[in-house]
């Protein structure tokens, strides 16, 4: 289940980098004919926060981030093990408390109504989404620490 709404995600972020691309070769070839688009400032900032966070869960989940393996492939398997445990145990707390305070900090934006400075969008709804996004990870790295203290490696 984690597993397809992370790989939903990443689909999602894809798509979000190919708009990225759009709206940034859009303004460009604009700017050439002296008519820009505007807040695409903006809207690319806003789609960099969004895919940030959405990619993050598939790319741990499939290992896909960048590791420093030097001193790390050296050690035993039981120290491989105890290392990958603690590792997971404070980034499930750390992205844990990240999301809580990503909601927080959305809720206090839609309070005040806080919004963009260009276009004007609200965004307590990046936040939410960002919060959703380290959630989704922090569920994806406990299950990888499920499957650590069971025993299956982790490596």
């Amino acid at each position: 289940m984690i597993n397809r709404l992370s790989g939903f995600m990443k689909m999602v972020s894809g798509v979000m980098l190919i708009a990225m691309m759009l709206v940034t070769c859009t303004d460009v070839v604009g700017n050439f004919f002296d008519a820009p688009v505007l807040g695409s400032e903006e809207i690319v900032s806003l789609m960099a926060a969004l895919l940030i966070a959405f990619v993050l869960p598939a790319a741990h989940g499939e290992k896909a981030h960048i590791g420093v393996d030097i001193f790390y492939l050296t050690f035993s398997s039981r120290v491989k093990r105890i290392l990958n445990t603690l590792l997971s145990v404070l980034m499930v707390a750390f992205f844990g408390l990240m999301s809580w305070e990503c909601f927080n900090y959305g809720a206090e934006l839609k309070r005040i109504g806080q919004v963009s400075a260009t276009l004007e969008l609200p965004t307590f709804y990046v936040l939410y989404a960002v919060a959703f996004g380290c959630t989704v990870l922090t569920l994806v790295v406990a299950a990888k620490l499920a499957g650590l203290v069971r025993g299956n490696c982790y490596e």
